[in-house]
């Protein structure tokens, strides 16, 4: 069993040039919980009233998703938290030799003792904690230790492992998973980043490795290049992992293209899952296969997310997938026609043959002066 924790309206507002208004936000807020995501991180209440206000009238939604506030290690942060009515608070800090020393001025058995402070005070009001050593990878596995066993002690219900930087891999992140889980008994998130492309890969590493919940973005949007992506997380789970959680998957489609329209930023159409090119099949070979069954070339039905599959014409096209397009526009030919147009996508170089170029090559005349001509 995995969990998700949906970070778009958190994370995903960290994207340079990306902001939400407090209805979208809520747009966004019930089309997640709809999915069927475990958590919804609504945001920073503290950073801004437009923030506080959208945390919430989401939390006051009555979703069956719960809502996590994020929070600095600060009693204020918690007290703002718990006034908009959440259920969790995401508590970060990090323990890295590096920062404690040059940044924060402080070593690690005072900022453990802050950490636990923190936790302590927001479980004195009922909450739930999840507790968050940013950059985890880099920091030293002695420090990594000791902090989340305090926190654990302190009453914190999960600890988040964050990649921060995108600066593991897959191999690393199990190991490291492995190790935290035979120190400490407690249920572990992971919070993966994508500047080497590699969020995916690891957080099916975490899940491997036996991480419960896993955090993602719609459109992986996030800090710098994002985070690892709610599309391709979950249908990796489904797919491969057959997780069988109550995901509607049939939903992902719509929810990339509002988030698409919100954030103002395109899904590029080689974006796995939600891209426009992710069920077009092209070489005639692949159209061939596909036609009898499509999972020759399709790790999971277009139909599942709400999508078509398609079949496009150019040069590298068949006479089968002329024949497929022919009776997707509802046109009937003899093959001395089908002959004819497969020896004009052949000759085009660049692009391709449209519907309506086809409709308009089944003038044999038409056909003819454009080859031989």
């Amino acid at each position: 069993m995995v969990e998700i924790l949906d970070s778009t309206l958190r994370e995903g507002e960290q994207t340079p040039g990306i902001t939400f208004s407090v209805e979208e936000k809520l747009t966004i807020a019930s089309l997640l919980d709809e999915f069927g995501v475990d958590i919804i991180e609504a945001g920073h209440p503290r950073v801004s009233k437009d923030i506080f206000r959208g945390v919430k009238e989401i939390s006051n939604q009555g979703y069956n998703a719960e809502i996590l506030a994020h929070c600095r290690a600060i009693k204020e942060d918690i007290d703002v938290a718990r006034s908009c009515n959440v259920d969790w608070v995401g508590i970060f800090f990090c323990v890295s030799n590096r920062r404690l020393e040059q940044q924060f001025r402080s070593n690690i058995n005072k900022v453990t003792d802050l950490i636990t402070e923190t936790i302590e005070y927001a479980k004195d009001y009922g909450l739930k904690v999840r507790y968050t050593p940013e950059d985890a990878i880099r920091t030293d596995f002695t420090s990594l230790i000791k902090v989340s066993r305090a926190a654990v002690e302190a009453g914190a219900d999960r600890i988040s492992i964050a990649d921060t930087v995108g600066a593991v891999t897959p191999t690393r992140m199990y190991d490291l998973i492995k190790s935290l889980q035979s120190e400490i008994k407690v249920k572990f998130n992971a919070h993966c980043h994508n500047d080497l492309g590699l969020a995916t890969a690891n957080a099916l590493a975490a899940y491997e490795a036996g991480v419960t919940m896993i955090d993602v973005s719609v459109n992986g949007l996030g800090e710098r290049v994002g985070i690892t992506p709610l599309s391709e997380l979950c249908l990796a789970l489904h797919s491969l992992y057959c997780v069988k959680n109550n995901w509607k998957l049939e939903m992902i489609s719509k929810i990339s293209q509002k988030v698409s329209e919100f954030s103002g930023i395109n899904i590029s159409p080689n974006t796995p899952v939600v891209g426009k090119n992710a069920f077009v099949h092209n070489a005639g070979l692949h159209v061939a296969a596909v036609l009898h069954d499509p999972s020759y070339y399709e790790v999971f039905p277009a139909e599942l997310v709400g999508r078509n599959r398609k079949f496009i014409l150019d040069k590298m096209a068949s006479i089968q997938t002329i024949k497929q397009k022919l009776q997707q526009i509802g046109v009937s030919t003899n093959n001395d026609n089908i002959t004819r147009i497969m020896r004009y996508v052949k000759s085009k170089e660049k692009g391709t043959v449209s519907d309506e170029e086809l409709r308009g090559l089944l003038n044999i005349s038409e056909i003819e002066s454009v080859m031989f001509h």
